[in-house]
């Protein structure tokens, strides 16, 4: 619990950072404009441990001691929000990455160890704190499929898939990526407990321009 509560205060400072600028600049107001773009295959490719929390499982499964990878595909449109000036910014800038606010739909599609799967559609929302350093938080509905006779905290059927995780470029089409991934039914989609899998993710944007 002290990697999650370490990654949280990092994702407060970071937003306390963007909203209270050190120049005092509070008062200055600009015009933002939405738009839909068409943008550029992308992919993120995660991996890290994750962990069970049905209840049941050995002090292995139980914490985070077991490898987990999900891959994300973009769709090739998003809707963005940023000042009209950096609209007319492209990718041939050199110090400019991508927008103030975007969603994004998004494909992905789980895998465990133990040969737990899933697959899913969803968005993406992203906001800008510095010019390289993004906050990033996914909502989508996954259809798990899992074994009954292994215990890797997914279960078959419908469930919710909760990605939060920070995105710093390092050029133009990569980025280095660091979360926590939840997925189970909140009891919303089904009164029985369905999937309850924690993770802790590590991974690499990549953007085919």
């Amino acid at each position: 619990m002290n990697v999650l509560k370490a990654l949280f205060l990092s994702i407060s400072l970071m937003l306390a950072h963007s909203v209270f600028p050190q120049d005092g600049s509070y008062g200055q107001v600009e015009r933002v404009q939405f738009e839909l773009e068409k943008t550029p295959f992308k992919f993120n490719l995660n991996a890290g441990p994750y962990r069970s929390r049905l209840g049941s499982g050995t002090d292995k499964e139980n914490g985070f001691n077991q490898p987990a990878f999900f891959v994300q595909v973009y769709f090739p449109f998003k809707r963005s929000l940023d000042t009209p000036s950096n609209f007319e910014r492209g990718n041939s800038d050199p110090d400019y990455y991508d927008r103030l606010f975007t969603v994004c739909p998004i494909a992905l599609f789980h895998i465990t160890d133990k040969g737990g799967n899933g697959v899913g559609l969803g968005q993406e929302l992203s906001f800008r704190v510095k010019p390289k350093w993004f906050i990033k938080s996914q909502l989508a509905l996954a259809w798990l499929e899992a074994s009954s006779s292994i215990n890797d905290g997914l279960e078959s059927g419908l469930n919710f898939h909760h990605h939060w995780y920070v995105s710093t470029y390092l050029n133009k089409q990569t980025a280095l990526l660091f979360g926590f991934n939840h997925i189970s039914n909140g009891r919303i989609l089904d009164d029985e407990i369905g999937a309850n899998f924690d993770m802790l993710t590590f991974g690499f944007s990549y953007t085919l321009l």
